[in-house]
């Protein structure tokens, strides 16, 4: 290649677009569940090396990954320095959760309006099946059934854009969403309001199931300040 060429647009083309390996996707994967549960320490430098290592690759996949989740808002990057772990931040966890309030009353009204009647049938049944047997799931498992009813939702609201800004808002607050599940209160209340909005939805009564929804999701900074003290303190204690 002739040495005045100049790079084109190809030639700068941005991780994202290009090729992925198995091994890249790998690696992705697994980073990405270490940043979602926060196995790195809020506001910590990544160390790419350690972290290739760990892994047990090259530091490539690792930088593609790391590279990637900063664009989902799970990972920080600071110029001259490095990638480091997002925090763990009050005003934030609100703030995501005013956003997803807002994004999933609209979801399950779509949904009550466009979804065939035996899709929402089929999520009440379902539901109805996960409270009946939820004491016996672990506060893991029943955060991820929490997470599934909801995304079944905005799947059928028929707007693929939506589904995927709420799969990505679920994510960045899915710690915090552990935690509130594993209290008790919030176990209990958790089962009787996805039973009202499956049955609202049912009913396609949108109106009522998107004020529920939102009734549901939206949290006060009391408990947002109560859930982030918490989690800090799991994250210090499991990485001391």
């Amino acid at each position: 290649m002739p040495k005045n060429r100049k790079k084109s647009l190809s030639d700068m083309a941005p991780v994202t677009a290009q090729k992925r390996t198995p091994t890249g996707e790998r690696v992705y994967e697994e980073v990405r569940r270490m940043a979602v549960g926060y196995d790195f320490r809020p506001n910590e430098r990544i160390n790419e090396v350690e972290l290739a290592a760990r892994l047990n690759v090259s530091r490539s996949p690792v930088r593609e990954s790391l590279q990637r989740l900063v664009t989902e808002g799970l990972i920080t990057f600071q110029p001259s320095r490095g990638f480091f772990c997002r925090g763990l931040d009050v005003d934030q966890i609100v703030h995501l959760s005013d956003v997803r309030a807002f994004l999933e009353q609209k979801a399950v009204q779509l949904a009550a309006e466009h979804a065939p009647l035996d899709e929402l049938l089929g999520l009440a049944s379902w539901w109805h099946a996960v409270a009946d047997r939820a004491d016996s799931y672990s506060s893991i498992e029943l955060t991820d059934k929490d997470e599934e009813f909801h995304m079944r939702i905005a799947q059928m609201s028929g707007n693929p854009e939506l589904s995927r800004m709420i799969e990505s808002i679920n994510a960045r607050i899915r710690f915090v969403r552990e935690i509130e599940i594993e209290k008790r209160r919030r176990r209990s209340t958790t089962y009787t309001e996805h039973t009202d909005i499956a049955d609202a939805l049912s009913n396609r009564q949108g109106e009522k199931a998107g004020l529920l929804m939102y009734e549901h999701i939206r949290m006060s900074a009391t408990d947002a300040m109560a859930s982030v003290k918490d989690g800090l303190a799991r994250i210090f204690l499991r990485t001391a």
